[in-house]
């Protein structure tokens, strides 16, 4: 229960932090109401600490078991495990397309 509530509050308070990666793609309608320097804070905020700790602010939260079983949900979930053919099917349309745009 604890854990829960730790969770929704860093929900609340660090939106964003389970990317690990730089991209920045600012919200549509939020440069009224200061998303974007929001956004750009946490995604700055979630990098320094992934370089600083090697873990992602999520790693800190939960625990290993937690980790290894949203690891495993997540392969079973994908789409790719399940119907091979279809993946291979859009990895090769998204290459044609790639090539076409290189052209």
């Amino acid at each position: 229960m604890r854990n829960l509530i730790v969770l929704l509050l860093l929900g609340l308070f660090l939106p964003g932090c389970y990317t690990n990666s730089l991209v920045y793609v600012g919200p549509a309608t939020g440069v009224i109401q200061g998303r974007t320097a929001e956004t750009l804070v946490s995604t700055s905020v979630n990098y320094a600490v992934k370089r600083q700790t090697g873990k992602s602010p999520i790693e800190h939260v939960l625990t290993k078991q937690q980790i290894t079983t949203y690891e495993s949900k997540k392969e079973q979930l994908n789409p790719c495990e399940k119907n091979v053919e279809f993946c291979s099917s859009i990895k090769s349309r998204v290459e044609q397309m790639h090539q076409k745009f290189l052209i």
